[in-house]
């Protein structure tokens, strides 16, 4: 499930993947981050909140997921991940290497600093 956080606010897009992830949660967001990248001039920023995401349902998800990404990359100016787990920096670490986006890994309990950062 992709929850919507209570940070959103002007070009801020605050999220939490939680569990695994199923292909619909995308077709879902999808057309939530068209309306939103319209309303702000075309840029948005994001906070992904991964400390509760267990991955995908299945291939169809993932696909899904980077179909998203493909689609939506050249609309991000900076996302901030947050989480606890090892696996979650390197993500970050990986993502800020080829992401047009500037990229900021923060642990969960860090989420006032993320949101500072992004909003800079």
């Amino acid at each position: 499930m992709i929850e919507f956080l209570p940070q959103n606010e002007g070009n801020l897009v605050a999220l939490r993947f939680i569990g695994k992830l199923e292909h619909e949660d995308f077709d879902a967001l999808t057309p939530i981050l068209d309306a939103q990248i319209e309303k702000d001039g075309g840029k948005i920023r994001l906070l992904l909140d991964l400390s509760e995401f267990d991955g995908w349902e299945d291939l169809h998800a993932l696909w899904n997921h980077f179909v998203l990404v493909k689609n939506h990359h050249k609309h991000v100016e900076r996302i901030a991940v947050l989480g606890d787990e090892a696996w979650e920096r390197k993500l970050a670490e990986l993502a800020d290497r080829f992401a047009l986006a500037e990229v900021g890994y923060y642990t969960a309990d860090r989420s006032a600093a993320a949101i500072e950062w992004l909003a800079g």
